[in-house]
């Protein structure tokens, strides 16, 4: 809706928090109690909302290969921080398009791994 209605800056800003919250869930879904504890606590400040480091996080502990597809379309997802929300210009449709192509496609494998 909001990139329908030329709120490309809202949409990106919110389909990069969907990844972030997808991302800790795979981990959280995946991995033993133990280390599920010590992410818990590592999952404060800026860093968790870094979604490279949450892509890496899932390279290492989810058990699954990542496909190069989905690998690149994590690089691109990498762009995204929270800063959006404080950005008052809109963002190009065709980039917001992009990236929003890239959410689906990692949103969609990493559905299918929970």
């Amino acid at each position: 809706m909001l990139l329908e209605g030329a709120r490309t800056t809202g949409a990106v800003y919110l389909a990069g928090y969907a990844v972030e919250c997808m991302l800790k869930a795979l981990l959280l879904a995946n991995v033993a109690r133990g280390l599920r504890n010590k992410l818990l606590k590592e999952f404060h400040g800026r860093r968790a909302h870094d979604i490279e480091w949450l892509g890496n996080l899932c390279r290492r502990h989810v058990g699954v290969a990542v496909p190069l597809e989905i690998s690149r379309h994590l690089a691109r997802l990498a762009t995204w921080s929270t800063d959006l929300r404080y950005h008052t210009g809109a963002l190009r449709k065709q980039d917001a398009d992009r990236f929003l192509a890239s959410v689906r496609s990692v949103t969609t494998w990493a559905d299918g791994r929970m």
